[in-house]
């Protein structure tokens, strides 16, 4: 968390591609952000180039952040940038990270150390900048866990190294590629077939070698893995654990099989999801859950109104709201100008859906309506139709909060139905330039609002030619119709849930 808030206070973020892409939307949109990551044999910049970044922009009177994947101090050259910056005459703040070596394998199910198992792991670079190795032989003789990182081109210097010096060639062994990414990916296999099974796998990759590597501690549900017979604790090991190892693999493996289809349907599928900072948050959290490589894109800024009086409440027997942005914005100004909610007695609220209602509850009240249909039309023609049936129409008074250029279907059903009503904008919604690489990679691009659309296309973003489109509700899809041509995937429930249900329904 407390990375978390500083990444909120960024002026400039300089950041690896070790990272997930959701990290970057929490900075400020103004925020600039300078990618400087690596790769075996593939570095955008030198070491030397991003310390001098990371001085320059410090000169300039920035709030400078290192955005760094796992710990920056665990072979992630932390320190050296540190020495370079206070050298430089300026403060720096260490947050701690986790790093890669054990985090990464125990998303898997590897414990690194385990009782009676391994009472020590050594965490090894499998790569330097000079190209020369470790000592294996000492290494080879280490009773504990070895974790190389960085070392998935070295496997087989690796295994030749450690079985030369004596360690058994039928250790087990593990490779996880892709950590914590929708193509995480877990090989088990033995040190003597280790650089067989690394052409198989994909860089970045975690290395574990020891009896910890036969260890399945989770459910292998949650990720794929390619299973050799061999790999299994050594028999000391086995024998002292037994109990406890049968107890995670006594589910059948098929039955895996069938939870991981259910609960993982959007696995691998890269979905870029574009509006405001809470809207695309939200859909990221629900896309994630289906196994989607979801990643928030921030294209439109939210703008409160000064212009609001809450003294003239009263005046109002309906407060209509057709979004959880206004609900934040007008609840937040609410209690800013001192009001309380007892103010709010005798007055019913209306939202447009269930995301609007779930924001409103947070703030301990429930809605009197809900349309049947969350749309702007159906939300004006059946509010119209349950005031007009109270019998005094002309009594009832309606406030409308919402953004400023809301639809006007809203708007047009009141008036058929005769309600009277004030349409006040409590918010605008300003374009925001998103960087035009975030939707590149992209197989779906959701689109949560009709505005968001237009400040989408405001910077005349180029579509990748095999993209799909989702919009939230027709409205927005008609938008996005219009400036694409394109068939739109639109969701049945204007919510997360419902963007996510229409995304797996198209898939299949």
């Amino acid at each position: 968390m407390q990375g978390i808030q500083e990444l909120k206070k960024a002026e400039v973020v300089v950041y690896d591609d070790l990272i997930y892409d959701g990290l970057l939307s929490e900075a400020p949109a103004n925020a600039e952000k300078i990618y400087v990551g690596k790769r075996y044999n593939k570095h955008s910049k030198k070491q030397d180039e991003i310390n001098q970044i990371l001085i320059a922009k410090a000169s300039e009177g920035k709030r400078v952040v290192r955005l760094k994947g796992g710990d920056a101090f665990v072979f992630g050259r932390g320190g050296e940038e540190y020495i370079a910056v206070t050298d430089a005459g300026f403060t720096c703040k260490v947050i701690p990270g986790i790093s890669s070596a054990i985090a990464v394998p125990e998303h898997v199910g590897i414990p690194v150390t385990h009782r009676g198992v391994a009472r020590s792991f050594t965490v090894v670079t499998g790569h330097t900048m000079d190209g020369t190795y470790e000592n294996f032989e000492a290494l080879a003789h280490l009773d504990g866990t070895l974790v190389f990182l960085m070392g998935l081109h070295s496997c087989a210097h690796i295994s030749d190294e450690l079985i030369k010096y004596g360690k058994s060639p039928d250790t087990p062994a593990a490779i996880i590629s892709n950590g914590f990414s929708p193509e995480e990916k877990r090989y088990d296999t033995t040190l003597k077939d280790l650089a067989a099974t690394a052409e198989q796998a994909k860089s970045p990759a975690v290395i574990v070698i020891g009896d910890t590597a036969g260890l399945h501690f989770s459910d292998d549900n949650l990720y794929t893995t390619e299973k050799n017979a061999t790999n299994q604790p050594s028999a000391e090991s086995q024998q002292a654990h037994s109990v406890k190892i049968e107890s995670f693999q006594s589910i059948d493996e098929n039955e895996f099989l069938e939870i991981h289809a259910v609960e993982k349907p959007l696995s691998g599928v890269r979905i870029a999801v574009t509006g405001t900072e809470n809207f695309s948050k939200k859909t990221v959290e629900t896309l994630s859950r289906y196994g989607a490589d979801a990643k928030a894109v921030k294209t439109i800024e939210i703008v409160p109104k000064e212009t609001i009086d809450y003294r003239e409440i009263n005046k109002y027997n309906w407060l209509v709201f057709t979004s959880s942005n206004g609900v934040r914005i007008w609840f937040e100004g609410f209690k800013k100008d001192g009001c309380d909610l007892r103010t709010l007695a005798g007055i019913k609220i209306a939202v447009i859906g269930k995301g609007t209602a779930d924001t409103l509850k947070s703030y301990g009240l429930m809605p009197d309506f809900i349309p049947t249909e969350f749309t702007a039309e159906t939300l004006g023609r059946e509010l119209g139709q349950k005031i007009r049936a109270s019998g005094t129409p002309e009594n009832e008074r309606v406030l409308i909060l919402r953004a400023a250029k809301g639809s006007k279907a809203l708007t047009k059903e009141f008036d058929k139905a005769g309600i009277v009503y004030k349409d006040t904008a409590i918010y605008s919604t300003e374009p925001v330039a998103a960087e035009c690489n975030s939707f590149a990679d992209s197989d779906y691009i959701v689109f949560g609002s009709a505005g968001g659309v237009d400040a989408f296309f405001q910077h005349v973003y180029e579509l990748p030619a095999k993209v799909r489109l989702v919009a939230i509700g027709s409205y927005t899809a008609e938008k996005l119709l219009k400036y694409t041509g394109k068939p739109v995937i639109t969701a049945k429930e204007f919510t997360a849930e419902g963007i996510a249900k229409a995304i797996i329904s198209q898939k299949n």
